[in-house]
């Protein structure tokens, strides 16, 4: 069975932000849609494009599913905490939302292992490989760097090619939660401390991985394999 892509509009930040404040005002579903109906329709003209747009957002962040409904709640916790690390905290529930993102993601931050610059010929080949060849994806994988570039992680280079825009997280609870969501996705079961400072879904961001907290944190599951410290998550 074909992966569901979903992921058809490109979002902005100031649209991710305005959702979070929007949930604090707004505790009934059919209240919240209509405010962010009003607020969208002073950017977005089509009905069913601000629809759609709406959607993301809602999925991203308010719509419980039983997958990401605890890293919402920690997500909506840490975001009022630290609004400066309000970014890596979106990006985390686009994650959590839209596999597609996390591919895309992945794909990005594996190419840049290996050269500066990551070209869209390049991405859309090793996606069509993952997802193979379709119209949705095609579509779909232009609103996804539209949307990179909207939230200021990636940039122009020249045309169809794109360099990362870093971005430092300043508190090491946010850093925390982004490895273990990560984790949580994958279908990986232990990490080496190296790993985690350099996971590919995060590749926009600068973090601090401590051994430490992580040890203190009871999400985690600390772990000598081989003589390497290893780090898990727990059930």
């Amino acid at each position: 069975m074909a992966k569901m892509v979903g992921l058809s509009r490109s979002v902005k930040l100031p649209w991710l932000d305005k959702t979070i404040e929007f949930m604090d005002q707004y505790p009934e579903e059919q209240e919240l849609k209509d405010a962010l109906t009003e607020y969208l329709s002073f950017e977005i003209g089509s009905p069913t494009v601000l629809r759609k747009t709406r959607e993301i957002l809602l999925h991203a962040w308010y719509y419980e599913e039983p997958d990401t409904k605890v890293l919402k709640n920690r997500a909506l916790e840490l975001i009022h905490q630290y609004p400066d690390d309000k970014l890596a905290l979106h990006w985390c529930m686009l994650l959590a939302a839209y596999p597609v993102f996390q591919d895309v993601t992945r794909l990005i931050g594996k190419l840049l292992e290996f050269q500066d610059e990551f070209t869209v010929k390049q991405l859309r080949q090793k996606l069509y490989d993952e997802w193979g060849e379709r119209a949705t994806l095609f579509h779909s994988l232009d609103k996804m760097i539209a949307t990179m570039k909207n939230l200021e992680t990636i940039a122009t280079s020249k045309p169809g090619t794109y360099h990362v825009v870093k971005h430092k997280i300043r508190s090491q609870s946010v850093a925390d939660f982004l490895i273990y969501a990560v984790m949580s996705m994958s279908n990986v079961s232990y990490y080496s401390v190296q790993d985690l400072k350099e996971m590919e879904c995060l590749f926009p961001f600068e973090y601090q991985v401590s051994k430490e907290t992580l040890a203190a944190d009871d999400r985690f599951v600390i772990s000598n394999l081989g003589g390497e410290l290893s780090v898990g998550v727990k059930e």
